[in-house]
């Protein structure tokens, strides 16, 4: 049976034509935007959640560097605990609140050390380059509790 608002078929360029009810297209479109809606509330996550997702993950990210077997992992090793790091800081500087930002530019700061020290790796490594490495890890350290302390407000 055909509702009486139904649009025939047509015949013209042998093509069928399928009813769609306008109901069944409303309904439709209104599915649709109820999905986009959803998809909208659920990223809705604060600054102040995101700020201290980050920490968390930058202070698993410091320990893993600061624990990383330089001769089992090698610089290869390095370079991925490095990243992750600064990953960590780059999502911080995204998000950090005013109150934290000068704790966060320290740690972007103590992190560029590190980076020289890194660079100072390539060639020939000697006990100075080793020395300096270790002391920019833990400078990279300190500026983090630095970050760990404006972590305050987090769950």
């Amino acid at each position: 049976m055909v509702p009486p608002n139904a649009v025939p078929p047509s015949s013209s360029a042998g093509a069928a034509k399928v009813f769609r009810p306008p109901w069944r297209v409303a309904l439709a479109g209104g599915v649709a935007l109820g999905m986009v809606a959803l998809t909208a509330c659920g990223d809705d996550e604060s600054a102040q959640e995101r700020y201290c997702e980050a920490g968390e993950q930058l202070e698993s990210s410091v320990t893993a560097l600061a624990n990383l077997d330089l001769i089992a992992e090698g610089t290869n090793g390095l370079e991925a605990a490095v990243g992750e790091v600064e990953d960590d800081i780059n999502t911080l500087r995204e998000t950090a609140s005013e109150a934290a930002a000068d704790d966060v530019e320290t740690l972007g700061q103590s992190f560029s050390g590190l980076e020289s020290a890194i660079a100072g790796l390539s060639g020939e490594i000697s006990q100075e380059n080793v020395t300096a490495l270790a002391t920019a890890v833990q400078d990279v350290g300190t500026a983090a509790q630095g970050v760990y302390a404006t972590l305050t407000d987090c769950p």
